[in-house]
């Protein structure tokens, strides 16, 4: 056995996958919501003996390896190793991928910076000014040390002198985004710098803030490289993560110093993105840790079309979004700082997001007739894209309460707002491209799965009725079955049905049923009367 079968072995992925999903038994497996899609009934099962998942809705599935490839955006080279780690096995010959070895470069290279960026702001004389600014604006001396904050000083080749020093080469600090693209000076510099973790903690990128300057840049980040990419991430996710699934919410604010002031308030399941606008990798992340978002950004939401969209992607996934509605400061990072305990109260308030569009609507329109045409205008294309229909049906009514009309006048006209967005799809002309199976090899599989389930694989060499090929190459490989057969037999066990005789004996004579009718109308009639003794013996059977 190498040791990617004996760690794979040694894992219980039942357990590991429990820190991600809520999995209940059903009967042999476990099963729970889906962490890869948006559902409401559960359709992801795990089998702790054949150490696999599936999920039956959008068919993702797989080993260990696999589940934290997908889960965690790993390569398999970091699974492995993250694996190896929890098992307590050494690994003794593993060679790193190429893409591996590149990305493990980069993050090095950005730790490295990192590091020396952090001692320019808390060891070195040239980091006073830097770190007078961040206590004026309120950040404490624990949050730089939290967050790792670092400053880099007004130079143009600092990091890439430093970096020589230490053998790393240039080219490879313009792959990190460190240096500007053909160019051969530093990208950030005179600028507070946040280290730009994923969830593990790996430095993935910069966001830099300016100090002063006329014409310049408030912020510059880390362009998308290789290993960095802004809509995955979610920043302070590292350190918060914990507090968010306790929690069961999530705070979302706009930009490091908002969210480093609100963990410093107490709110700290909090994170940051960039924008106002929600991305689906990051749903998709908040999605498996919390069932809440509780927006506080700097941006117009109602007025801001991406931000839509982004609390579209919230809802469709399942996430109940609210909004906060600030007061008496600019933006969170601002109240956090100055009266913390009006941020709480803030965030505790905070209101569902189709109440918060109907508040800013009629705050910017008025209820005059004009008003409320507008009003329509911009909410009724929202509404459409609710996905819940109860919740739809609420706000409709909320909506006819507000606007003084009758429902019925909203859903006429919502259904209009569809129409003229060509958004009413009639499903019976959409093609349905999905592979149906023959009514033979529905049987066959369930004969199979009965016969896996009851131990009663040797039974099957007997059964003359199975005949496709994939199943019969199955029955005559089934104590030794190759990769290109295993994943498909594998997936069967994955269910929450029981063994009986009865169900064995059944699938044995339903399968023989379709054999004799398949017989019955082919171009050998010798034995037809036979045939149809036995098929009216089987029918009288069901």
């Amino acid at each position: 056995m190498d040791q990617v079968e004996e760690i794979k072995q040694k894992v219980d992925i039942v357990e590991l996958v429990q820190e991600y999903v809520q999995l209940k038994r059903a009967g042999r497996n476990f099963k729970g919501l889906c962490p890869f899609h948006g559902e409401k009934t559960p359709s992801f099962m795990v089998n702790p003996e054949l150490q696999i998942f599936k999920c039956f809705g959008c068919n993702e599935g797989g080993d260990c390896y696999s589940f934290l490839q997908k889960i965690e955006g790993m390569e398999f080279g970091e699974a492995l190793q993250t694996l190896a780690k929890r098992v307590g096995v050494t690994l003794e010959s593993y060679r790193p991928s190429g893409v591996e070895e590149v990305r493990e470069k980069l993050i090095g290279i950005n730790t490295l910076a990192a590091q020396a960026y952090h001692y320019l702001l808390t060891k070195h004389k040239s980091g006073k000014k830097a770190l007078e600014y961040l206590k004026d604006r309120g950040i404490s001396e624990e949050s730089v040390e939290k967050f790792n904050l670092g400053y880099a000083p007004d130079e143009w080749e600092f990091l890439t002198k430093y970096m020589g020093k230490k053998n790393i080469k240039i080219d490879d600090l313009r792959r990190a985004g460190l240096v500007v693209e053909g160019k051969s000076y530093d990208r950030f510099r005179n600028r507070i710098i946040f280290p730009l973790a994923n969830a593990r903690g790996q430095v993935m990128g910069f966001a830099g803030r300016i100090l002063d300057g006329e014409g310049q840049a408030k912020y510059v980040n880390t362009p998308e490289t290789e290993i960095y990419h802004k809509s995955e991430l979610l920043y302070g996710l590292d350190i918060t993560r914990s507090e968010i699934k306790h929690a069961g919410w999530a705070v979302i604010v706009e930009g490091e110093i908002d969210m480093i002031a609100s963990w410093q308030s107490g709110v700290t399941n909090v994170v940051a993105i960039k924008g106002s606008a929600l991305t689906e990798r990051q749903v998709e992340i908040l999605r498996r840790i919390c069932d809440t978002v509780v927006l506080a950004l700097d941006a117009d939401v109602a007025g801001d079309s991406a931000a839509r969209r982004g609390i579209e992607i919230a809802d469709k996934n399942g996430l109940m979004v609210k909004m906060v509605r600030l007061s008496g400061a600019k933006d969170p990072g601002e109240l956090a700082i100055q009266k913390p305990e009006e941020w709480k109260k803030a965030v505790k308030e905070a209101i569902p997001i189709y109440d918060f569009y109907i508040e800013s609507a009629v705050t910017r329109h008025g209820l005059e007739i004009a008003g409320k045409k507008k009003i329509g205008q911009e909410l009724l294309p929202i509404w459409a894209g609710i996905s819940d229909e109860i919740v739809k049906a609420h706000y409709i009514r909320q909506l006819a309460k507000v606007l003084d009309v009758g429902e019925d006048d909203i859903r006429v006209q919502l259904a209009k707002t569809l129409n003229s967005k060509h958004e009413i799809l009639n499903k019976s002309q959409i093609p349905n491209f999905k592979s149906q199976k023959s009514r033979r090899e529905v049987r066959e599989e369930r004969l199979i799965l009965m016969a896996l389930l009851g131990k009663k694989t040797k039974e099957l060499g007997k059964i003359s009725w199975i005949k496709t090929d994939f199943w019969r190459r199955v029955v005559e490989r089934i104590d030794d079955l190759p990769s290109e057969l295993k994943g498909r037999v594998q997936e069967l066990m994955l269910t929450d049905e029981e063994f009986s005789e009865k169900k064995w004996e059944e699938a044995k004579d339903l399968l023989e049923l379709v054999d004799i009718e398949e017989r019955m109308v082919g171009d050998d009639t010798s034995k037809i009367g036979e045939l149809s003794r036995r098929k009216a013996e089987l029918t009288r059977n069901k």
